[in-house]
């Protein structure tokens, strides 16, 4: 079954939130769809360690969960199977990453994030994912 497991990273950007839209569409085709929300909240520098670390990893993370617990309350209404990653890391390198760890079949993602510096035609963690991802990717814009 195509679209079996699907990968939708969410950054909390209009562009993300359409990709959400066509996740639960792609999750619908078949009843097996399960969609896998994830968000990096980047790379913590090597000089942070210790005990500030931890807090900051606990702060980035409580941030991650707010960001998607909308998306989540949505997928659960409409009855689409989900989980969630939150995860540290280079955003474009850490798509690929979970994509791998997770078993996806499928990458849905927004064509920019928050940001309108990272491309011209294209945000950049966008651009990262297309060239080193194993799966198809959807670029939702």
């Amino acid at each position: 079954m195509p679209y079996a497991r699907i990968l939708l990273p969410m950054d909390g950007s209009e562009h993300s939130r359409l990709a959400l839209r066509h996740a639960v569409n792609l999750a619908r085709c078949g009843d097996t769809g399960h969609v896998v929300l994830m968000h990096s909240f980047g790379e913590i520098p090597a000089l942070i360690g210790g005990e500030a670390r931890e807090e900051l990893v606990r702060e980035c993370t409580a941030e991650a969960e707010q960001l998607l617990a909308e998306p989540r309350a949505l997928l659960d209404e409409l009855g689409v199977p989900n989980s969630v990653r939150i995860v540290d890391g280079a955003p474009g390198r850490a798509v690929v990453r979970v994509c791998d760890e997770e078993g996806c079949d499928t990458i849905v993602m927004g064509s920019r994030g928050l940001s309108d510096l990272g491309g011209v035609i294209m945000g950049s963690v966008t651009h990262q994912v297309l060239h080193l991802a194993k799966v198809p990717v959807l670029v939702v814009r």
